[in-house]
């Protein structure tokens, strides 16, 4: 796939349908902050790089001392509005802000996996926060394999919130009790006051659910008053997460939230909201692939 942007496929020509396609596949197989191999095939015409990221070939803008086929490693920084991978030098370190995050979504996958048959029996209680929160730590106890996974889920998230920067305001959390039927679930919360007292706290998750697919929940509270908006792959299949969010909100905030409506998901949503913090993710001086769809 050539790169817009540079090269001769730039000047707004020759996006055809099979380069398309090999964009909407690359990003059905990847996510932000993931970590991949490429292999340099060979140098363009251009100074440019051919590079072999999975299935696909992309013309690369390579800044570091590279031969082909060398093989180098990526880091996915954005999927939209362009695929872009940053390339990393071979002493790059492994345990910055992406890849921690990639880190923590597949120990969060082999969680959920194994305690399955535990979320599946919470998602049966009613949406009271307490309750939900007491028989998931009943159940762990009775289940050794899942509370250590658990475990090491939650030791990555607390590694994520070690790095980020101090002035972002943010803190990420995993709390699978707290919306059961909710897999890949990630939570962004950010709290903000004023000189007046009127503080407020803003509240991101993400995740996927049968029926309504990939979704995300925006919450934002103040003194005495809520509001939601919801965002889902399939918004007409949102009716009992609706009921059930209310009654979440009801039971921990004691207000009655104002429900903003559903909005279906746009073309730069889906990502999962810890991606809202590689934003201050270190920049790595060793060029990158880029391409726009």
């Amino acid at each position: 796939m050539r790169i817009k942007g540079y090269g001769a496929g730039y000047q707004g020509q020759g996006q055809t349908g099979a380069d398309r396609e090999r964009a909407a596949a690359f990003r059905s197989r990847h996510s932000i902050g993931e970590r991949i191999k490429g292999r340099v095939l060979r140098r363009d015409p251009s100074g440019l790089y051919w590079v072999q990221v999975g299935q696909e070939e992309l013309l690369a803008r390579l800044e570091v001392q590279t031969e082909p086929g060398d093989t180098l490693m990526f880091v996915v920084r954005a999927l939209v509005p362009e695929i872009h991978l940053q390339a990393q030098q071979s002493d790059a370190p492994q345990d910055d802000l992406p890849g921690l995050v990639q880190r923590f979504r597949a120990a969060r996958q082999v969680f959920e996996t194994r305690a399955d048959p535990i979320l599946g029996v919470l998602s049966g209680l009613p949406p009271l926060l307490k309750q939900r929160r007491e028989a998931f730590g009943i159940a762990l106890d009775g289940d050794a394999d899942a509370a250590r996974l658990h475990g090491q889920t939650q030791a990555l998230l607390a590694r994520i919130n070690e790095s980020l920067a101090p002035g972002l305001g943010a803190v990420a959390l995993y709390a699978p009790w707290l919306l059961p039927g909710v897999r890949r679930q990630e939570i962004v919360r950010r709290i903000k006051d004023s000189s007046g007292g009127g503080g407020f706290a803003e509240a991101s998750m993400s995740g996927r659910m049968t029926g309504c697919g990939g979704l995300e929940v925006r919450l934002l509270s103040r003194p005495a008053e809520c509001s939601l908006r919801l965002l889902a792959e399939r918004p007409d299949q949102t009716g009992e997460l609706q009921v059930e969010l209310a009654a979440l909100v009801r039971d921990g905030l004691g207000v009655e939230p104002h429900f903003l409506g559903v909005v279906k998901f746009g073309s730069n949503s889906g990502a999962g909201v810890l991606t809202e913090l590689l934003g201050d993710a270190p920049l790595w001086a060793s060029g990158g692939l880029n391409t726009r769809v």
